[in-house]
């Protein structure tokens, strides 16, 4: 029974874990491999808490199938190191939560309380989460290499993840072995797992909203990007075709006229760094040009300068501006060498101007690429529409009234470099020509697509195809954030967690309600049998006095009888002994009446400020002038530590004091009686006195068993004198007990709360003393 039970403990740790996974997968946007691993965290630290580390095994096995989803599916890159770095954060954070949550859960202790409730989710939420917050910032930075301070998004997001799973699915776990009524589990249950949804809803509208933002933004930058790029071509082309028109209107074109117009051109900031203009030579021109202009020269396979070879026409370079540094060129037939840049016959054929792909001239600027841009320029004669018609379709009439070529030599990578967007725009821009198979770079470099946003767009560009990629620098983890998706962040996780807490709080105050009823019907009873043992003392009590009372009733009847026969001297002697036993009925009686008023509350205890080492000695000299003590010695002891003056009722203490001193002797059958007098002070000058009778000898006599009878049954019923001491003590905040010692010494201890005289009162009270004593003198 034990192994089919752990299976299904293992599918069901499978299917949780990977529905809470691919619940994350549909609310996070954009979705990366760090994505799922706070999710991942806070549903392994509720299965942990709730089942125990056995089911780690299942959350291994649940990561791996994941992670073959993210790397086949989604194509995402996943390194085996990441892998193994996620499974020892989950491992680690689930063994910890059980660890720090093990007594709360095996005794149900997380909800006896609200306090209790907050520790516990503190615990398996905030504190746990911590884990794979970390790990996640880890991985983001191998990921990316690099870090920054926008890692504390990244931190924040999981944790706040971790904290919310686990807040909201632990609870709803260890629900099921509590005894809760079916209703309140249900209504919990369906609170909860709506609460997850919304909260879903709300942080994936959230990143839409960002997404969308991010996507506009992106696209005014590619925008723009694509703009001044046309625009730049079109400038270009422009320029092309005005110094075609001039070689077109003017029969002879000269060198002066050809740099005036090149110069008007480099005066613009145009991209255009050289002007060529090729015109067509015959052979039989050709030795004619060479006067001028040296040799017509055309280039070899290895790349060298040599002669044209003989053929019936030429193209070679008559003006060139700016001639510094290119003065080489001059006589280079174009018409020959241009064959591998573009085709000719194309160039010929295209109406307009025809973009070269990009090559290296080796003028000037040696890293940049030049673009060639073409023009063909024909005769303009006053040949009708149907003749030029014809001449389009015979390619030889063409070629006749070829006059020669305007070439523009361009780099763009000064343009590119102006146009590039600025830092806070976040993106990086990547031109190639497309044309043929093989792609040629004009700008920047690949651009990282790992978790980035890249777009790229297709230009053409005179006969060429450019693609103009835009990139993010950064992964969108990586990316500063503005006030707005914090505040979302935020909002998402604070009002999740008070949502759960308010819920849970419900069948905390359940239970609280609950733990108070039972204790409320503990402390009935136990007052109840308070109530018993306080009436049965005031038995005792009663039976006590009742027998007091009799024993000088009885003086008095006894001595009634003898009065009639005795003489004048022994009726003397009578007379006084029942004077004697009036006085202890009477007080007997008083005793009686502030036992009444200590039961009614309507005895005080005044509170006034007393010298009482002063009274102390008072009190030790009444005790040794009383003749029916002189052979029973009261010892007192008064602890340094003691206060002189103290405030409280001196007459009570007297009384208290005195009833002890009688009755001490006899209870603990012996003469010599020590008294020990201590204080205990507390806060804001209040003490405890404490006054422990005990005897000097050690011995236990013959009456310890009725010593501990009266331990037993209290100090009460011992005497009425003792038991109103008692009473007194318990008025002034104290009490009275009886104890033996482990070296069988006999302890009586009182004691009475007072407060201890401040330095004012002190020098009232003294100024009060000489002023009565200066008066009656």
């Amino acid at each position: 029974m034990h192994h089919p039970f752990q299976l299904q403990r293992f599918f069901l740790t499978l299917v949780i874990y990977l529905s809470v996974c691919i619940y994350s997968y549909v609310f996070i946007t954009p979705y990366s491999f760090i994505s799922f691993i706070g999710p991942a965290a806070g549903i392994t630290t509720a299965l942990v808490v709730f089942w125990g580390s056995g089911i780690l095994l299942a959350v291994v096995v649940a990561t791996i199938l994941f992670c073959l989803f993210l790397y086949f599916w989604l194509n995402l890159p996943i390194e085996s190191s990441m892998v193994i770095i996620t499974l020892l954060a989950l491992m680690l954070q689930g063994f910890w939560a059980k660890q720090l949550t093990f007594t709360e859960v095996n005794k149900h202790k997380w909800l006896k309380s609200r306090r209790s409730l907050l520790i516990f989710l503190f615990k398996v939420g905030p504190v746990i989460s911590l884990v794979s917050a970390s790990t996640v910032v880890i991985l983001t930075t191998l990921e990316n290499q690099m870090f920054g301070d926008n890692l504390f998004f990244v931190f924040v997001c999981s944790w706040s993840a971790s904290t919310l799973i686990s807040i909201f699915f632990t609870p709803l776990f260890l629900l099921s072995q509590d005894q809760l009524s079916i209703s309140k589990r249900v209504f919990i249950i369906v609170s909860s797992l709506l609460a997850i949804i919304c909260i879903g809803l709300l942080f994936n509208i959230s990143q839409n909203v960002q997404q969308h933002q991010r996507q506009d933004t992106f696209n005014q930058v590619q925008n723009k990007v694509l703009q001044n790029i046309q625009q730049e071509i079109a400038s270009t082309i422009e320029q092309v075709n005005s110094l075609s028109a001039l070689f077109k209107s003017t029969e002879q074109v000269s060198r002066r006229e050809f740099e005036l117009f090149a110069q008007h051109v480099f005066q613009n900031n145009s991209s255009v760094r050289a002007l060529t203009w090729a015109p067509i030579i015959t052979h039989e021109n050709r030795a004619e040009f060479t006067k001028v202009f040296g040799s017509v020269n055309e280039k070899n396979i290895k790349g060298e300068l040599q002669e044209s070879v003989k053929r019936n026409i030429y193209a070679p370079i008559k003006y060139l501006y700016p001639s510094l540094n290119n003065g080489q060129y001059l006589g280079f037939d174009v018409l020959k060498n241009l064959n591998t840049v573009i085709d000719i016959n194309k160039l010929m054929s295209h109406e307009g101007v025809v973009a070269s792909a990009p090559l290296r001239l080796g003028q000037n600027e040696f890293a940049n690429l030049d673009i060639l841009f073409i023009s063909a320029v024909y005769f303009e004669n006053n040949t009708t529409e149907q003749d030029k018609q014809e001449q389009s379709k015979q390619k030889q009439g063409k070629e006749n009234n070829l006059l020669g070529f305007v070439l523009a030599s361009v780099q763009f990578e000064s343009f590119f470099k102006k146009i590039l967007p600025l830092k806070s725009d976040d993106v990086m821009l990547f031109i190639e020509d497309v044309t043929q198979q093989e792609p040629y770079t004009l700008f920047g470099k690949p651009l990282n697509e790992s978790y980035r946003h890249i777009e790229s767009t297709t230009l053409y560009v005179n006969s060429r195809v450019w693609r103009i990629s835009i990139g993010e620098s950064q992964p969108w983890q990586m990316q500063e954030k503005n006030w707005q998706i914090w505040a979302m962040l935020g909002g998402v996780t604070l009002g999740g967690v008070l949502f759960q807490v308010l819920i849970l709080m419900m069948v905390v105050y359940s239970n609280e309600l609950s733990a108070q009823v039972v204790r409320k019907t503990r402390e009935l009873i136990l007052a109840k049998e308070k109530s018993e043992h306080k009436n049965k003392a005031m038995t005792n009590f009663v039976y006590t006095l009742t027998n007091e009372f009799g024993t000088p009733l009885q003086a008095i009847s006894h001595f009634t009888k003898q009065l009639h026969k005795a003489d004048s001297q022994k009726q003397k002697n009578i007379i006084q002994d029942i004077d004697l036993a009036i006085n202890n009925m009477q007080k007997l009686l008083g005793m009686v009446a502030d036992l009444s008023k200590i039961e009614l509350g309507e005895l005080v205890v005044n509170k006034a400020p007393l010298d009482f080492y002063g009274f102390l000695a008072r009190i030790d000299s009444m005790l040794k002038a009383n003749k029916s003590n002189r052979n029973n010695q009261i010892t007192f002891l008064i602890d340094p530590s003691v206060p002189h003056f103290i405030n409280s009722d001196e007459l009570k203490i007297q009384q208290l004091l005195v009833a002890f001193c009688h009755g001490v002797h006899q209870l603990y059958d012996a003469e010599n009686i020590r008294l020990s007098i201590k204080v205990h002070t507390h806060k804001f000058n209040s003490a405890t006195l404490l006054f422990v009778f005990t005897s000097h000898n050690n011995e236990v006599s013959h009456s310890i068993e009725q010593f501990q009878h009266f331990i037993l049954k209290g100090i009460s019923s011992y005497s009425a004198e003792v038991a109103m001491a008692k009473k007194v003590c318990q008025l002034m905040g104290g009490d009275a007990s009886l104890a033996i010692s482990d070296s069988g010494k006999r302890i009586l201890t009182a004691s009475i709360k007072i407060e201890i005289t401040s330095n004012e009162q002190q020098q009232v009270y003294q100024a009060q003393t000489f002023d009565d004593i200066d008066d009656f003198n």
